[in-house]
């Protein structure tokens, strides 16, 4: 059994939670490239104090104003889930994938739900 107190990984509550509670809305939604579950850096999602990080990467995002996208991700997964979205296009992420910040971090360590592996 996984301690739910240990750093996220794919059988970690809150990853497993996420997987079967959030990501069927977010794939419906959004259709996203790819998906990963991270632990936000200014607390810890694995230790059950905050709600966990969700990087969704959809080219459908490119229509939608960078400041607009987590506030229409939060409001349609109001009643799914209590997430910490971060929403990019796939060029965004290309870009950003590289750079150190919160995108990196969450490429580096978070479980990746959809896309590449």
């Amino acid at each position: 059994m996984i301690d739910p107190s240990s750093p996220l990984s794919v059988e970690h509550p809150v990853v497993v939670w996420v997987r079967r509670e959030v990501l069927p809305a977010i794939i419906e939604r959004w259709a996203p490239q790819e998906v990963i579950v991270f632990d936000p850096p200014d607390s810890a999602a694995s230790l059950g104090r905050s709600a966990p990080g969700v990087l969704i990467v959809a080219a459908c995002f490119e229509s939608v104003p960078v400041a607009e996208r987590v506030a229409e991700v939060r409001a349609a997964l109001t009643g799914v889930s209590p997430v910490r979205p971060l929403c990019l296009t796939p060029g965004e992420f290309a870009r950003a994938a590289g750079v150190p910040g919160p995108v990196l971090a969450a490429a580096r360590g978070g479980v990746r739900l959809l896309g590449r592996h």
